[in-house]
């Protein structure tokens, strides 16, 4: 069995990567195709050698600006995906990107994505190209529309690499920065030269910086490294890849993202998490709110929440063990749900 999976950015390699392995476990082949952004091809490489029967290509380029996103990573990716598709053979695709949709429905394959904004113009297109359009947002809010082969699932894509039989938090980690457990505050900053963040004004982090007691350790992961002079001094800046990263969140007494992914790992690995940007009422935001601490800018100030998780810090590691505990009996394994639509595809063609 082929199975071929494109991936965007590094929270989708995340997503994937457990059954990437899975698949190689099992003696399938797996053709793994990723987007040049950031560090992803690295990670990708890294992570992924060693492993049988796995091939990574990096097939087009997102340079963090806006004309890149629709020109590069989005039309000319197209096409140069599209030669790729029609030299290589694969039985399923696996993508949460619209075009591997469109070349998979071109050479009649099944397709299966895995999405968690059902709003977004790249969901509504895909609805119309694949075969299955899954949405891990837990529950659709009231009012939502359930497209023609939509399906909601009870999870959120961060549980597939973050659940409990699969993450083994490792405290060492920690002292590779001179930290103590739940201690400190990670911050993570996007870059807004993408389609998602069109309309999200830049630096939020900046913006807060001076919200943050001066003695309050801060590790910062920053998208933009071009502009770490801006921040203050004494927050240590983290390096791609960085040696298990979910270990650090983990043991964060909070963390504040302007990207909605990263905060939604933290708010499913038992930590406050404040989202400080523009996406509230998508649905995997709500439903991290429902279900975790998950906060905003609607919800209550970055001051406020700031000052109540330092304050309550203490008590970080005992409400984590109860929220993840409470996570592992409401969600889905997903990884062993994906497993299963290739195992049913390949009884169908052997049929």
């Amino acid at each position: 069995m082929k199975v071929w999976i494109d991936i965007l950015h590094t929270p989708q390699f995340n997503f994937y990567k457990n059954l990437i392995a899975a698949l190689s476990s099992r003696g399938s082949e797996v053709l793994v195709t990723v987007l040049g952004r950031g560090k992803l091809p690295l990670i990708a490489k890294e992570e992924l050698a060693g492993m049988k029967n796995v091939t990574v290509e990096t097939i087009g380029r997102h340079r963090m600006t806006k004309f890149s996103a629709i020109i590069e990573a989005n039309l000319l990716r197209f096409f140069q995906l599209f030669i790729w598709g029609m030299l290589h053979k694969f039985d399923i695709a696996f993508s949460n990107g619209r075009q591997c949709c469109e070349i998979a429905r071109l050479k009649r394959k099944p397709y299966s994505s895995f999405e968690d904004d059902p709003q977004s113009l790249d969901s509504k297109l895909k609805t119309v190209f694949g075969t299955k359009e899954y949405l891990c947002v837990y529950q659709l809010k009231d009012g939502e529309t359930r497209r023609n082969n939509m399906s909601v699932l009870p999870v959120l894509k961060e549980w597939a690499y973050l659940n409990e039989k699969l993450f083994r938090p490792d405290s060492s980690v920690l002292s590779d920065y001179g930290l103590k457990p739940y201690a400190y505050l990670f911050f993570r900053e996007v870059s807004v030269g993408t389609i998602n963040y069109a309309g999200q004004a830049p630096d939020s982090i900046l913006q807060m910086a001076n919200a943050v007691p001066v003695d309050m350790p801060v590790l910062l992961s920053l998208e933009k490294k071009t502009n770490r002079s801006l921040y203050p001094k004494h927050w240590i800046l983290l390096q791609e890849p960085v040696k298990d990263i979910h270990s650090l969140i983990y043991y964060s007494c909070g963390l504040v993202s302007s990207g909605d992914s990263m905060a939604r790992e933290a708010a499913l690995l038992g930590i406050p998490a404040y989202y400080l940007g523009i996406r509230y009422d998508m649905p995997a935001n709500l439903a991290a709110a429902e279900i975790a601490y998950f906060s905003n800018r609607r919800t209550i100030s970055i001051d406020q929440w700031l000052k109540k998780v330092i304050m309550e810090k203490q008590e970080v590691a005992k409400h984590q063990a109860e929220i993840r505990a409470s996570l592992s009996t409401k969600f889905i394994d997903i990884n062993s749900f994906m497993l299963d639509i290739v195992e049913q595809n390949r009884r169908i063609s052997k049929a």
